[in-house]
């Protein structure tokens, strides 16, 4: 029961992972940060309320399943930035090497990278985009960068947003709300195109 609870709450901390910890990010709530080289920085928030949590334990999970990842994918794919429990809320900041090992270990869709880069992978990417700021420009251009995240966080990019799919909702210059729900077979991912 207790490796239940303990694998549960990973879950909830690394399947929306998002920001690293640092003096220039920080979140209040899962996010995934993709930085300009390539990077990526995930960050989980959850409740840390009930009288059966052991921090040490989970800790201790954390540690070994970051552990057997890097063994199997190799050194710096994925490194605990940061990992603590205040006032019932536990932040885990994880830094990725890559989008490819954001999705691998968290086992789930995503992509970061350019638009063209996209198509040429095989994206299917739908052409119905809301854009978000006046500028003059079409979601394809040359030079845009795509976000495919196939779970329910908050994206921050390093640049202006653009456009953004229907399950989306641009919450700053740099930043949306992803809706997905994970139970729905249909449920598709969200698009972010910025520049």
């Amino acid at each position: 029961m207790r490796k239940a609870v303990q694998f549960g709450l990973l879950s909830v901390l690394t399947v929306t992972l998002l920001a690293g910890c640092g003096a220039d990010f920080s979140a209040d709530k899962d996010t995934v940060y993709v930085q300009k080289k390539g990077t990526v920085k995930g960050a989980n928030i959850a409740d840390f309320d009930k009288d059966y949590y052991d921090e040490a334990e989970l800790s201790d999970f954390i540690t070994d399943t970051v552990d057997t990842y890097v063994a199997k994918a190799g050194d710096g794919t994925v490194v605990i930035e940061d990992y603590g429990v205040e006032n019932g809320i536990a932040h885990l900041y994880l830094d990725y090497a890559g989008a490819e090992d954001y999705a691998q270990f968290n086992g789930v869709e995503f992509y970061a990278g350019t638009v063209l880069d996209a198509k040429a992978n095989g994206y299917d990417i739908p052409n119905a985009f809301t854009a978000v700021t006046d500028k003059e420009t079409t979601w394809d251009a040359e030079g845009n960068k795509i976000v495919i995240v196939g779970q329910q966080t908050q994206v921050q990019v390093d640049g202006t947003i653009l456009f953004v799919s229907d399950n989306a909702s641009v919450t700053g210059k740099n930043t949306a709300d992803v809706t997905y729900d994970i139970l729905d077979e249909d449920a598709q991912p969200a698009y972010i195109v910025y520049k």
